[in-house]
């Protein structure tokens, strides 16, 4: 996918932020509307684009993004996975609150989560409003609406599963505020309409043009049919929706775990889905500076998230995805260079963010490295689980010794395959493995709350290490986060708060 010039991202933000007509009080001589931004298919291709550009934040970098959905502190520094880091407690204080539960209605976090989701779905329903009348190739046309339809759930997705019950917008003329918040089944039920009609018209990975690589593909759609599935209970549905991922063909597992993250793997075989960034030929325009966010303050990075001591002993004895996943002082990294973790809180950082000497643009840390997003190692802990709820433990454990085949990575002796039968014990042992394969990729803390389960890991947490993280989790209340008092303030109250927020 080409990208766009600085002035059509402008132009493209315009279309998508509400607030630009509030900020300008005398009347452009060339504005940019609906009634002449939508004409020809290079306005199509922006708007899409523009659609695409919400993925991307994962920091607070990036004002004209609104700074992002922060997986790193909502799916990891909310767990048992990381603690915050940082200069000190009080650096990015949204951080620690959320990872002590004490979390108020302004909370940065919640309310960029917030802002940058509705962001993407406006953008997503101006496509969908718009290109429909644009005369251009219908078959290009039909796919941008379909990947419109896809982003559109993948943003409700996020919301659903952060906030609950969210208004459920499906036209671009309206706002979050004109309207109360839709029961999340509702929601749920509209994303999987999107997800399904958009695996319909997508192509596969393998029918993209090279310069279309990070675009929504069939096999994204069915992926991310699964996961909704899951976090619904649905396993029936879930493992068939991960089903076909598997069975399609397109994808694949590299047998080199460590090279999924580096900028080597982004286009390899395993990759589902990623939001991509300025080093490559995508659909984003930014540059990724998750590198410096979760890097060592002794190389020049921020400190953050710092996994824990709980999640270093989380792996099995000659697990070689630990080093793939930490590093340590003394460790020797990818690029030679010995490890130093600064201050970490926890004496540890994220490898997965590392970014090597050689990835570094104009030698600092902003690599053009993809943020994954979905990939095949997970589609597989993810089936195997719906397998073994369904009671298909054949296939349950197929999946899930394949993951611990690649794990190994030649090292003869570790990680067996598992042979357990009993549907209680092999689901806790496909958990486990879950943590491990999935750690630091900001899935744990959304996946500890749809196992039904993560206020009493949090609590135990807490009293396992004599802590005050996890300490304050509070059942029916923190396993989703509070609604932005902005944005019950701009409602005039149609839009509830959450329970004990």
């Amino acid at each position: 996918m080409k990208y766009l010039s600085l002035i059509s991202v402008v132009f493209a933000l315009c279309w998508g932020l509400t607030g630009c007509d509030k900020t300008i009080n005398k009347e452009p001589l060339a504005q940019i509307n609906t009634s002449n931004a939508y004409v020809t298919a290079a306005d199509a291709a922006d708007a899409v684009t523009a659609a695409y550009t919400q993925l991307g934040a994962n920091n607070w970098c990036c004002s004209y993004i609104q700074n992002g959905f922060m997986y790193w502190v909502l799916g990891n520094v909310a767990s048992d996975d990381a603690e915050k880091g940082g200069e000190s407690g009080s650096d990015q204080l949204y951080a620690k609150q959320i990872a002590l539960f004490n979390i108020p209605t302004d909370n940065d976090a919640v309310r960029f989560a917030w802002s940058s989701q509705y962001i993407g779905v406006h953008r997503a329903n101006l496509v969908l409003d718009h290109v429909v009348d644009i005369d251009m190739d219908e078959n290009l046309k039909n796919q941008y609406l379909a990947e419109a339809k896809f982003l559109r759930a993948f943003y409700y997705f996020n919301l659903v599963r952060t906030f609950g019950d969210v208004p459920l917008i499906l036209q671009s003329t309206l706002e979050t505020y004109d309207l109360t918040r839709t029961p999340k089944d509702e929601v749920y039920a509209q994303i999987i309409k999107d997800l399904e009609e958009a695996a319909q018209v997508l192509p596969s990975k393998r029918d993209y043009a090279a310069a279309d690589r990070g675009r929504a593909t069939r096999g994204a759609a069915w992926a991310y049919l699964g996961k909704v599935y899951l976090y619904m209970k649905n396993f029936p549905k879930a493992e068939e929706w991960f089903g076909k991922v598997i069975q399609s063909g397109d994808y694949s597992l590299d047998p080199d775990y460590l090279n999924i993250f580096m900028r080597a793997g982004e286009t390899d075989d395993e990759q589902i889905f990623q939001a991509q960034f300025d080093n490559d030929q995508g659909a984003q325009p930014l540059n990724n500076q998750i590198g410096i966010v979760l890097g060592s303050r002794a190389r020049g990075g921020w400190g953050f998230n710092c996994p824990t001591q709980d999640f270093v002993d989380a792996f099995e004895l000659g697990d070689p995805r630990l080093k793939q996943s930490v590093y340590k002082n003394g460790d020797i990294m990818p690029d030679g260079e010995t490890a130093d973790v600064g201050n970490s809180t926890t004496g540890y950082l994220s490898m997965k963010a590392y970014v090597p000497a050689y990835e570094k643009i104009n030698g600092g840390y902003q690599a053009g490295r993809d943020l994954l997003l979905m990939r095949l190692g997970k589609v597989l802990l993810w089936y195997a689980e719906a397998a073994n709820e369904n009671g298909h433990t054949a296939e349950a454990l197929k999946a899930l010794n394949k993951v611990r085949e690649r794990a190994r990575q030649g090292h003869p002796g570790v990680l067996p395959d598992i042979t357990e039968t009993n549907k209680a014990a092999l689901r806790k042992i496909i958990w486990h493995e879950q943590r491990v394969e999935f750690g630091q990729e900001y899935e744990r803390f959304f996946e500890l709350v749809r196992q039904g389960r993560a206020g009493d890991v949090m609590r135990a947490y807490a009293a396992k290490y004599h802590t005050a993280k996890g300490a304050g989790f509070r059942d029916g209340v923190n396993e989703i986060f509070p609604i932005p008092q902005t944005e019950i303030d701009l409602s005039g109250g149609k839009i509830v708060q959450n329970n004990g927020y």
